[in-house]
Parts: structure tokens; C-alpha cells; sequence
């Protein structure tokens, strides 16, 4: 029989929920990072929520990026020399005048070895990032909101508070790597979030349903608690959504591998992390954070906190000191049989006298005629009277059952 086999039927257990200390604790130090990272350095924002300018060139010559900057000056804030073939040169930087716009073209044309019209140029304001900034943040809130609205109707509030807070934790963690990594934030990052919500729901709603499904017959005289009950439903439902994690993990990294540093797609390189690390963190709050923390809140209401105590209380009898030994029960006087006396009121048997020896002088025939006259009497005495078979009724004798049930008197006689 598999591992997910004996998961399933319980026969395998993990204790995912009784350890729920140990995850909250995990899960707090990485959103304490995240946290922080968004603050010092924080996010680094691309071009298209900040604003400023963009200058890409393909040089005829070999070209360094200590060239670049030095010719450009300190606007240049990234200046990057792909590999590929053919080389691109890309200097990024802040929102410009047109006359300086117009200098920097001609000196990266003048160092590439081309002319003035084969650099291209992208200017972008930053009230367009501020737009899709502020439009971000509205798709995020109306999603957020139909989902606690549809978990609740499915399921309950409490699970719609509980993947509310699992889907927060994935986006803060996500958020704290791109920080740390120094990634820029694009409007493809900003779509790999929205998409993050959906896989990390997926797994919540899974695993809810489970629990749901587990805990909906518990009852006052259950041997169960909510948290046993929640915790055999997320066995249950572990290798079905680490499976659909690593189904979707390994495109992504393959995107992540190929599509950003063997290919050179930007774009697909900040999609790609942010998919990864979000679906990554949406298997593990799925698991590890949202279930423990149903059963911790539902434990708390009246009902299941007294099954919980019944159950450790039936726990602690059944793991407690050994039982009381019976006190052993006086020896019953031996009841007499009815119709006969107690040993002790019967009479002494009488003693068997010692046989004489046969006289020589008797004849044999009369000798042997005594000892048959003197057995006869005694042998029977001692044998038992016969019972006599009762005779059988005749048939039209035989009385017909009444309805009547017989009285016990009656049984006896019968008996």
C-alpha cells in the first residue's frame, strides 16, 4: 500500500495541526523579513511605475559597461550589456528633459559606431505607474472580497478569515524575496501576484472542503476533537496538493531557467520568480498555517472545547493507573441440594463388618445358598427406581395453544 494510501485511510498520520507553534513561528520569522525588506531596501520598482526613459542600442564594436556609464553620466541608474546575439546595450533612466534625451542618443550612438537613429528610445511618466499602481491594488481588494464572500457561503467565515490570511501570507513573502533579490517590480510581476491568489486558493479551498466533509458529523458523544478531525483531512489532501504544486512548480521553473537566463527575456524572468515563489508559498500555507489555524479558532467556541475535554478526559482514564484489583468474594457455604441433607447432618454410613471365613463344616450348596440370600436385599436397595416414560396423551386429548402467554406455575408443571 502507497504513502498516500495510508494517509488517506489513517492509517499513516502526520501531525500537522498538533505542531502548529512550530509553523506560526516559521511563518512569522519570514513575514517579519519580508516585512522588513520591503522597508530597507524595498522593492525596486521598473521603469513603468517610477517613470523615465529607456535607450537601447546594438553596437558595431565591443562595448563595457564601464564605457556606457562613464559616457552617459550618473542619470544612468541601469545600464546592462546583454550576451546574446546580437549584443543590445540598455541604459535606463529617470524622467529626463528632451534636451537631455537628445545628448544621450548622440553620445551612445557615438559609441556604438552608429548613427543617431539606431538608438531607440521609450519614455514613460510616472503617472502612468501610479495608475496601474492604484488599478493593482483595487483588482487586489474586489478579489479579496468575493472570496471571503464565497467561502463563507460555501463553507463558513471563519475558513474564509483563515485562506483571507494564507493568501496575505503568500503575497508579503513573495513581496520580501523580489526586496531581497533586488528584482524589479513590472507590470508582469504585478500579474504573477494576481495569479499567485488562484493557486494558493485552489489549495486552501481543497483542503477546507476535506475538513468540512471530516468534521460535519462530530457530536457531543465523539471520540474525535476538531483538531484530530482537521488533521486526518489535511493527510488526506497533502499528496493531492503537493502533486498539483510540483505540476505547476516545474513549468514555471523551466520558464525561469530557459525563458529568462538562457533566452534573455526579461519580462519572462520577473513573471517567472514571482510564479514560482508564490504557488511554492501557496502549497505550504495550504498545509501548514491555514487548517491549524481553523482548529485553533473553532476549538475556541463552547461546543468543541467541551468535546475536547471530554475526550482527553476519556484519554486520561483509559492511559491512567492501573485498575482497582476486585476484592475477592467470601467462600460461599455449599447450598444443599434440595431434597438432601448438608454432609455434615447426614448419618455415618454404616462400617462394613470384616468377612469370616467360610466355615468348613457347611456344605457347599448350602454355603453358596447364604451368600446369594444375604446380597439379594442389598443390591436391591441400592438400585435406583426407574421412572416410567409417561404414557402419551391421545390426539384428541390434546389441548390447542391459546393465544394466552402461560403463567409460571404452568411452565414448571410442564417442565
Amino acid at each position: 500500500m502507497s504513502l498516500a494510501s495510508r494517509m488517506y485511510h489513517g492509517e499513516t498520520s502526520f501531525d500537522f495541526v498538533g505542531r502548529r507553534r512550530l509553523w506560526f513561528t516559521i511563518s512569522g520569522l519570514l513575514v517579519l523579513i519580508s516585512l522588513v525588506s520591503l522597508v530597507v531596501p524595498g522593492l525596486n520598482f521598473g521603469i513603468d511605475f517610477k517613470g523615465g526613459a529607456v535607450f537601447r542600442v546594438q553596437p558595431t564594436t565591443t562595448v563595457t559597461e564601464a564605457q556606457v556609464r562613464a559616457a552617459v553620466g550618473p542619470v544612468a541608474e541601469v545600464v546592462q550589456v546583454t550576451e546574446n546575439n546580437p549584443v543590445q546595450v540598455i541604459v535606463q533612466t529617470e524622467e529626463l528633459p528632451p534636451a537631455e534625451v537628445t545628448r544621450i542618443r548622440a553620445t551612445l550612438a557615438k559609441l556604438a559606431g552608429v548613427e543617431s537613429n539606431g538608438v531607440s528610445t521609450e519614455t514613460i511618466g510616472s503617472k502612468w505607474g501610479s495608475t496601474v499602481s492604484r488599478k493593482a491594488f483595487i483588482a487586489l481588494l474586489v478579489f479579496l472580497v468575493v472570496i471571503v464572500i464565497y467561502v463563507s457561503l460555501r463553507m463558513e467565515f471563519k475558513m474564509a478569515v483563515a485562506a483571507l490570511v494564507a493568501l496575505l501570507h503568500d503575497l508579503i513573502i513573495t513581496a520580501g524575496i523580489f526586496a531581497l533579490s533586488r528584482f524589479e517590480v513590472t507590470p508582469a510581476t504585478v500579474i504573477a501576484l494576481l495569479t499567485i491568489l488562484g493557486y494558493s486558493l485552489y489549495d486552501t479551498v481543497v483542503v477546507f472542503d476535506k475538513v468540512r466533509e471530516n468534521t460535519g458529523s462530530l457530536s457531543a458523544m465523539s471520540r474525535t476533537t476538531y483538531s484530530q478531525a482537521t488533521n486526518l483531512a489535511v493527510n488526506q489532501t497533502m499528496m493531492r496538493s503537493l502533486n498539483t504544486s510540483l505540476a505547476s512548480l516545474l513549468p514555471i521553473l523551466g520558464l525561469l531557467v530557459v525563458g529568462s537566463y538562457l533566452l534573455g527575456a526579461e519580462t519572462l524572468k520577473d513573471l517567472a520568480l514571482a510564479l514560482f515563489v508564490g504557488v511554492a508559498a501557496g502549497a505550504y500555507s495550504s498545509i501548514f498555517i491555514a487548517p491549524p489555524l481553523v482548529a485553533m479558532w473553532k476549538e475556541k467556541e463552547p461546543r468543541y472545547a467541551q468535546l475536547r475535554a471530554r475526550v482527553e478526559r476519556l484519554a486520561a482514564q483509559g492511559q491512567g493507573a492501573e485498575r482497582p484489583e476486585r476484592p475477592e468474594r467470601p467462600e460461599r457455604a455449599e447450598r444443599p441440594v434440595r431434597g438432601r441433607r448438608p454432609a455434615a447432618q447426614r448419618p455415618a454410613a454404616p462400617r462394613a463388618e470384616p468377612e469370616l471365613a467360610p466355615d468348613p463344616e457347611l456344605a457347599p450348596d448350602e454355603e453358596l445358598e447364604d451368600e446369594v440370600a444375604e446380597t439379594e436385599p442389598a443390591a436391591v436397595a441400592q438400585a435406583p427406581a426407574r421412572r416410567q416414560p409417561p404414557k402419551p396423551r391421545p390426539t384428541q386429548q390434546r389441548r390447542k395453544p391459546s393465544g394466552r402467554q402461560q403463567s409460571r406455575p404452568a411452565k414448571r408443571r410442564r417442565r
